[in-house]
Parts: C-alpha cells; structure tokens; sequence
C-alpha cells in the first residue's frame, strides 16, 4: 500500500510539471492550425504560413501567463500557501551577504542572455546569416500589435520569473528529491521547464538554463535571487527582441 501511495505521489508530481507543456502545446497548436487556414484560404505560400503562424503566436501570447499563474498559485498552495511564499520570497534573504547575492543574479543573467543570444547566432546560420535572419525576424514584429508587445517586456517576464520559477525550482526540485533523489530531481525539472517552451533548440537552452537554476536553487532553497535574474533577463531579452 505505501509503494502504491509513493507511485500515486509521484505520478501527481510529474503531471504537475509536465502538463503546462501539453496545455501549451494544444494552445499553440490550434492557434497555428487557425492562422495556417487563413493564409491557405488566401493561396498564401508555405513561408507566408510560417510568418503567419509566428506572428499569431506572439499576438496571442498571453496565455502563457494564465497557465504560469495557475499552475503556480495552485503548487504554492500545496507547498504551504502564504507561509512558503513569504519563507521563498523573503527579502532578508538578499540582504544577508548582499554583494554576493547581486553578483550571483548579475552572473545569471549573463549566463542566460549568452546561452539565448548563443542560439539566435546558431538560428541564424539557417536563415542564411545574421543579416537575413534579422530581416525575418523584424518582418514578423513588425505586424505584432503593441498591446503584445507591451505584455512581452512589462507582463510576461514578471509572471515567468516568478511562477516559472515556483513551478519547476520551488515545486518541482522539493516533491521530486524525495522519490528520485536530489540530481534526478534537478534533471527531471530542467527537462520540464525545456519543453514547456516548446519542441525546438530553445528548448535546449531552456534546459541548461533550468539546470543551472536547479542547482543553484539546491545550494539556496530560496527563490528570490533566481526570480529577479530571470525577470531581468526576460525584461532584457524580450526587450531587444521587440522594442528595439
């Protein structure tokens, strides 16, 4: 019966941090299959599809917040509701040794911008150079609404940074250790974190970066510097990527 119940735990566990993934992804799917039919319906070509189904997708991009919130509302609750969060997110935490603390969030963020910005030069090496792919790219911003926009650089990296990080560093690590271990459970919500942000190479550098946050939340136990680095980052990125 307690093999039953610890296999029963740890199925939920998995499900918790691997269901995001599946809603993003059904999302995802249904809005690119909808974008796909109007371009198909005005003979568009396949690129014409591929632009179309990208801009769709950033247009309607909010949803990734709704799923972040929920999910993470929902697992903070089960780890202890207020009294977690207050422990996760306390600010005594940055001030003990505060030096060290703004020169670990200032390290990971660099790590992070380099391993995204590493990938976009990769990415661009299938778009025939830097050049071209920066002509794609602004091709498909372009016709992105600023309410989008705004929600990417002002929303979008609060809600990650901080449900993100609940999710798979405060959530997963903790109820995954006991069943599978310490770097099993480092792994495993690296891996979740990777695909929730879709089936391609971002995915795996989703997944170094969620390792790296794996371990330094092991080290820590804590959320708030990993929050703040990744809110920064995404601020950052998402900033260069549809502002500039």
């Amino acid at each position: 019966m307690l093999e039953v119940n610890i296999l029963r735990n740890l199925k939920f566990v998995l499900l918790m941090l691997f269901l995001p993934f599946v809603l993003n992804t059904l999302i995802s799917w249904a809005i690119g299959f909808y974008a796909a039919r109007l371009i198909l319906a005005r003979g568009g070509s396949p690129e014409e599809i591929g632009l179309e189904i990208t801009r769709f997708l950033f247009t309607y991009n909010f949803y990734w917040s709704i799923i972040q919130v929920s999910f993470g509302l929902y697992l903070a609750k089960l780890m202890g509701g207020k009294r977690w969060l207050k422990d996760q997110y306390d600010f005594k935490d940055l001030s003990i040794k505060y030096l060290n603390n703004i020169a670990l969030i200032v390290l990971l963020i660099l790590i992070s911008e380099v391993l995204i910005w590493g990938e976009q030069a990769v990415m661009s090496s299938f778009y025939g150079g830097w050049k071209r792919y920066m002509e794609y790219w602004k091709e498909i911003v372009k016709s992105i609404p600023f309410y989008s926009k705004l929600y990417l650089v002002c929303i979008a990296p609060f809600t990650a940074g901080i449900f993100e990080e609940i999710i798979w560093r405060g959530y997963g690590i903790s109820q995954l250790e006991p069943y599978l271990g310490l770097r099993k459970a480092v792994i495993i919500q690296a891996i979740a974190f990777g695909i929730w942000h879709g089936i391609s190479f971002h995915a795996v550098i989703t997944f170094l970066i969620g390792l790296i946050y794996g371990y330094v939340y092991i080290k820590r136990r804590r959320l708030l510097t990993l929050s703040l680095a990744h809110i920064i980052t995404d601020v950052i990125g998402f900033y260069f990527a549809f502002m500039k």
